[in-house]
């Protein structure tokens, strides 16, 4: 009973209306990759991830300018 009341614990807190949507659209996306590598079509799928590759370096350049950003702005302890 402990482990059912912890697990929707965590369903509850992960959110999940806001992540299923973009997990089960990336899943074609995926496959697709896959297939057109095993064609042999390394530079189709090269296109294919470009712009997921400059969303994460977006995403992580932003994340970095936030830290050093508020590491100067919060108070010290």
């Amino acid at each position: 009973m402990l482990l059912l009341a912890r697990l929707r614990h965590f369903v509850i807190i992960s959110k999940w209306q806001r992540w299923l949507f973009p997990t089960l659209c990336i899943i074609p996306y995926l496959i697709i990759l896959i297939w057109l590598l095993s064609c042999g079509l390394v530079w189709v799928a090269q296109v294919l991830l470009a712009p997921l590759l400059m969303a994460g370096l977006l995403a992580l350049l932003t994340f970095l300018l936030a830290k050093a950003e508020f590491r100067s702005s919060l108070p010290r302890r």
